[in-house]
């Protein structure tokens, strides 16, 4: 990992997550990503879970998804803008997907979402809100 996040929206969804610079490597954290969840969702495939933001000493944040109080999920390094841009996403469109991004050549990063079709989506329940 580069240390750094990517965050873009397909259809008006958010889709963020880390960003690295080798594909194998963004590969490898999204299957991680993908069983550490698997592993928690129960058998009706609604597990509850819960989304923070924490504040990072450098003005960032990191974003903490917890299913109960076991953590599922961290992507760190969201500045402003982006925790703005996520969250008015967030709370339109009632979910988001978590994945990886690689570093494209170009035209920055590529989401192994649309790449690969590896991702998480977490839907937010109904009447809550995103802390």
């Amino acid at each position: 990992m580069n240390g750094d996040v990517a965050l873009t929206l397909i259809d008006e969804v958010p889709v963020i997550g880390a960003r690295y610079l080798e594909k194998e490597r963004a590969l490898a954290e999204a299957k991680r990503l993908v069983a550490r969840v698997s592993a928690r969702v129960h058998d009706d495939n609604h597990t509850a879970v819960r989304v923070n933001f924490v504040p990072q000493d450098d003005g960032r944040y990191t974003l903490q998804v917890f299913s109960g109080d076991e953590p599922v999920a961290e992507v760190a390094n969201l500045d402003e803008l982006m925790l703005r841009r996520f969250r008015k996403a967030y709370n339109a469109r009632k979910m988001f997907i978590l994945t990886c991004f690689v570093e494209g050549m170009d035209d920055g990063p590529h989401s192994l979402v649309i790449t690969d079709g590896l991702g998480v989506v977490i839907y937010k329940p109904f009447g809550a809100l995103l802390s």
